[in-house]
């Protein structure tokens, strides 16, 4: 009966030992879920031009020829390109009908067309800027370049200085050169103004090179009068050429400028210089220079070339010449027709003060 007690005592006081040590140990960790991980990211969808070349050399083209050619671009991006504007650097240079939208992966076009019309022989560029909604380079420059030439070139006016006093033909030549390479041949110069003008062809290399010579006739009118000459060719496409001929009548004795104007800075002295230049007189000389008022003082002195003199006009400080007062340089001349130079002297009218404006006073209020 004891021993019976015994096993029981000793199951409970187990039962109750294990109850203890379940309580007092902490559970076992639970294991953390795993974490989603985060599709990777595709790149932002775009629209990326690509040209197949932004530069094209047209190479030599004679002056006239019109240029055209078709620039290739590619959409390489993953959104629709859209061309917005295609924008030349000048008026010679025009785009035509270009494809607007060009989807991924495909290829549009871009024609351009250079008129070289009124062009001097030399190279050449020119840019054309394309606008469109692609991230790499919204803003692209395209480029045109080549070389003009004429097949004969020449200049297409010439200029004859004929003094006031002459009574003497005046000539000058134009250089006619062929740039083909085949021989071309000049003749039959004609003057539109035959009694002013006179014309003639003069044969340096055959075929190749030409002079024209072009003499003005007195009596010369005054001032600028012009005229022009044309030339028969045989070259094909080009049956003749005309220069321009001008006639200008310079006076005797020029000067520059014509009268002085002084500014409203009274408080310093200035300096004005004054050009004379004989077109007709190799000796010219100047002499005798004085102002008449006398605080101004007047030098002559020689300028960088035959028959040039400058007069070098010096006005004190404060000097001011009142209104309706006159003023003048004179210089004397060796010139048989231009014995005495004038030069007026003018002032610029002083700035009147400026009068404040005071608002009017109230009258004043009786009080009692």
């Amino acid at each position: 009966m004891k021993f019976m007690r015994f096993c029981a005592v000793s199951v409970l006081f187990t039962m109750i030992t294990a109850g203890i040590c379940l309580a007092v140990d902490p559970p076992p960790p639970q294991l953390a879920a795993p974490r989603a991980t985060a599709a990777p990211t595709s790149p932002a969808s775009q629209a990326v031009i690509e040209f197949d070349n932004v530069t094209y050399d047209f190479g030599k083209v004679p002056v006239g020829e019109k240029v055209r050619h078709t620039y290739m671009v590619t959409n390489t991006g993953t959104e629709t390109l859209q061309i917005t504007n295609v924008h030349p650097g000048c008026h010679c240079t025009t785009p035509g009908e270009w494809t607007h939208s060009i989807e991924p992966g495909q290829t549009g076009r871009i024609p351009v067309q250079f008129d070289s019309t009124g062009f001097g022989s030399g190279p050449i560029t020119r840019t054309v800027d394309v606008y469109s909604n692609a991230k790499n380079e919204p803003h692209k420059i395209l480029m045109l370049k080549g070389l003009i030439w004429k097949p004969i070139e020449y200049a297409s006016s010439a200029t004859i200085m004929i003094p006031a006093d002459s009574t003497e033909a005046k000539s000058t030549s134009v250089k006619i050169v062929n740039q083909t390479d085949n021989p071309v041949t000049f003749s039959n110069a004609v003057s539109s103004k035959p009694l002013l003008f006179e014309a003639a062809l003069k044969e340096v290399k055959p075929g190749k090179e030409y002079d024209l010579l072009i003499t003005a006739h007195p009596p010369f009118p005054a001032g600028n009068t012009g005229g022009t000459i044309t030339v028969n060719t045989s070259l094909a496409g080009t049956p003749s050429i005309t220069v321009s001929a001008m006639a200008r009548v310079t006076p005797s004795v020029e000067i520059r400028p014509s009268q002085i104007v002084l500014n409203s800075l009274p408080d310093r002295a200035t300096t004005n210089v004054v050009t004379i230049v004989c077109n007709t007189m190799t000796n010219f000389a100047l002499s005798n220079a004085k102002a008449s008022d006398s605080q101004i003082q007047v030098t002559i002195k020689p300028g960088y070339r035959p028959g040039m003199f400058n007069l070098m006009i010096v006005t004190p400080p404060n000097f001011h010449l009142e209104p309706g007062q006159r003023a003048e340089v004179t210089v004397e001349s060796n010139h048989p027709h231009n014995p005495t130079i004038q030069v007026p002297i003018m002032q610029i009218p002083r700035p009147k003060p400026y009068a404040a404006v005071h608002p009017a006073t109230p009258p004043a209020t009786a009080h009692p």
